[in-house]
């Protein structure tokens, strides 16, 4: 069996909908893994009653400050 390096990560949640209600949001985002070397940008959406969502998000590379 071949050795598989083990990843280093954390796992960031997704901000809250806005007003708080959970209840019936499609494609809602939970969750996401992502490298030591990375941040998330939360894709949100409305829907036409008025509650903003995380739907989606995007994973890039952290700047490096020097």
């Amino acid at each position: 069996m071949a050795h598989t390096p083990q990843q280093r990560g954390r796992t960031v949640t997704a901000p809250l909908p806005s007003p708080h209600s959970a209840r019936g949001l499609p494609d809602r985002v939970l969750t996401v893994t992502i490298g030591d070397d990375e941040d998330v940008e939360w894709v949100w959406t409305t829907t036409p009653d008025g509650i903003s969502y995380v739907n989606g998000y995007n994973i890039v590379k952290r700047h490096r400050v020097d």
